[in-house]
């Protein structure tokens, strides 16, 4: 009698992406439930809903609201329109898309870490990497809490990474177009990603896919106001919470005891000099990897031009902070716990002390005033010199290979 085949042991439950998908969105839902509050960001998002409802279809008409690619208006406009003729919480309804796209990617995260059966890991704690993610502390604040939606973006960009590394270029373009339309930054990774794709006409078809889509939307908006196109969309310099400048800022009003304010006016000649910084940098790590003296795998590429994209870049606000984080999870980056700590004190200060309202009704701060303060000095230095040292030490590493 020949013995039955010994069956494989299953996965745990509690592994699979389903599992981690679900969780993420919990404890993502959770905290949009204890922050439904119309401030912030989400109150710019439904002064833009009102604005298309009411006043235009073009939100670029609208000074200083609406500095994105146009697609997310209509995410902001349907939920204005639920709001009004169902009854729905707004800052509920837009948050909605924003923590089922991030719990979507923990699972995308949770699907690839483990890389391909009999293979390498991708990550060091690959088994446990969507979950890493699913309750990442920088995650659920920028996104449960605060609201915004690079998550959106940043589900389309691994996507379109995982995509590319399987052969599929065609759907990989589409779905870094998507990341594109939602959000510009995206296109960052562009430059890097055509090179890994074989062959100057493949990498013009790629290239063509990821961008006109997205001029085409941007087509009816440039003959109605081309003006206040440009104006909204190319003119925004981002906000010097955090990066390099918001660092100088915080230790300016620990020393001074006056917080300067965040507008872009006060800080133009540096956000310009930090935006030459930020090319050229960019510029020398695309040069690095097509001469192959850094070789960086796809993953990489797209985490280094990020990292370097936050050092050199000084005018960051808060949802910058989450960028790097789903490429650093997936690949098992040494400086995750560390950014993570970095991160989190320097967000939970900025809320309360610069964000009212955020985490907590603005009458009812979670932290006493001056204390937030400190923590917001404290950690946006700290995150900085943190991410500094991790693209410096990503670069030594694939020097090392070479």
């Amino acid at each position: 009698m020949t013995a039955a085949a010994r069956e494989p042991d299953r996965a745990p439950a509690w592994s699979s992406p389903a599992a981690v998908v679900l969780a993420a969105f919990a404890v993502r839902a959770a905290a949009a439930l204890l922050s439904d509050r119309v401030v912030a960001d989400v109150l710019r998002y439904h002064k833009v809903a009102s604005h298309v409802l009411d006043v235009s279809w073009n939100p670029y008409l609208a000074a200083r609201l609406y500095p994105y690619p146009p697609f997310w208006i209509w995410v902001e406009a349907g939920a204005e329109w639920l709001a009004r003729h169902a009854g729905l919480p707004f800052a509920l309804t837009v948050k909605a898309p924003l923590a089922l796209a991030d719990a979507l990617l923990a699972g995308l995260i949770a699907t690839w870490a483990p890389g391909p059966p009999g293979g390498p890991a991708r990550a060091r704690w690959a088994p446990w990497a969507g979950w890493v993610y699913a309750l990442h502390p920088v995650a659920l604040l920028v996104v449960g809490f605060h609201g915004q939606f690079d998550s959106v973006a940043l589900l389309a960009l691994l996507g379109a990474l995982r995509l590319l590394e399987r052969g599929r270029r065609d759907r990989s373009a589409l779905a870094l177009c998507a990341g594109i339309a939602l959000k510009s930054f995206p296109v960052l990774v562009l430059p890097f990603a055509l090179l890994f794709v074989p062959g100057p006409r493949a990498r013009v078809r790629y290239l063509v896919l990821a961008l006109a889509p997205v001029a085409l939307l941007l087509v009816p908006f440039a003959i109605a106001d081309r003006a206040a196109l440009a104006r909204e969309l190319f003119a925004y310099g981002g906000i010097p919470d955090f990066g390099w400048i918001g660092a100088l800022r915080a230790l300016d009003a620990s020393v001074t005891g006056h917080v300067t304010r965040a507008s872009a006016s006060q800080w133009a000649a540096l956000t310009t000099v930090s935006k030459a910084m930020a090319l050229a940098a960019m510029a020398v790590l695309w040069w690095a990897v097509a001469s192959t003296r850094l070789r960086w795998r796809l993953e990489a590429s797209a985490l280094g031009v990020l990292l370097a994209f936050e050092v050199f870049y000084g005018a960051l606000s808060a949802q910058y902070l989450l960028w790097p984080i789903p490429l650093a999870v997936l690949v098992g980056e040494r400086f995750v716990p560390l950014h993570a700590v970095a991160a989190t004190a320097a967000l939970a200060g900025f809320y309360v002390f610069l964000a009212p309202g955020v985490l907590s009704p603005a009458d009812a701060p979670i932290l006493p005033v001056a204390a937030a303060q400190r923590l917001w000095t404290a950690g946006t230095v700290l995150l900085w010199l943190v991410t500094a040292a991790w693209l410096a030490d990503l670069v030594r590493r694939g020097r090392a290979r070479s």
